[in-house]
């Protein structure tokens, strides 16, 4: 008996999804969905069970970085038993079956990930933060150097002048 193939619209009500979804997550997670003579998609039950953990994925807040990523590392680790099983049993054919990823390790993934994002972020905000403050450090002792030269200048002024300590200190301040 031969492995049964699904069309786009039996996946898409199977799943509970629309085929613009499933497009999106082909395309997205670079899946390798088989297709006919004619183009048309043809799913097995191993791509139903990659797109329902896909979905479960989805679901749990992975975004689709992570989902492929996750698919990629299961994909090799699959390929790599499946090496080491034909070199064992060259003779005995095993159906493939859908990648081997529990969500716990996609979320750790996807966790590792999110805290070198943020770690990077914070580290670029640190940064920005002590260009800031170096800007606003400058900016406050040029107007303490400008304030202390007023007052040095309006001091000169008054001590200066004994004759003019009659006139107020801004007529003196602009010589008038």
């Amino acid at each position: 008996m031969g492995e049964r193939f699904y069309k786009i619209g039996e996946v898409s009500e199977l799943l509970n999804i629309e085929q613009h979804t499933l497009r999106y997550l082909e395309n997205s997670l670079k899946l390798k969905i088989l297709r006919d003579e004619r183009g048309d998609r043809q799913y097995t039950e191993s791509d139903l069970d990659t797109l329902r953990l896909v979905l479960q994925l989805k679901n749990r807040g992975l975004n689709t970085t992570a989902i492929r990523m996750a698919l990629e590392n299961s994909s090799e680790v699959d390929n790599q038993n499946e090496d080491e099983q034909s070199d064992k049993e060259e003779t005995e054919k095993l159906p493939v079956r859908g990648p081997v990823v529990t969500i716990e390790f996609v979320e750790a993934i996807s966790a590792v990930k999110r805290i070198a994002e943020q770690n990077e972020t914070l580290v670029e905000q640190n940064r920005l933060l002590e260009l800031r403050i170096r800007r606003l450090e400058d900016k406050l002792d040029r107007y303490h150097r400008e304030r202390d030269q007023k007052l040095d200048e309006l001091i000169q002024l008054f001590k200066s002048e004994p004759d003019a300590r009659n006139k107020s200190w801004l007529s003196r301040l602009w010589n008038k």
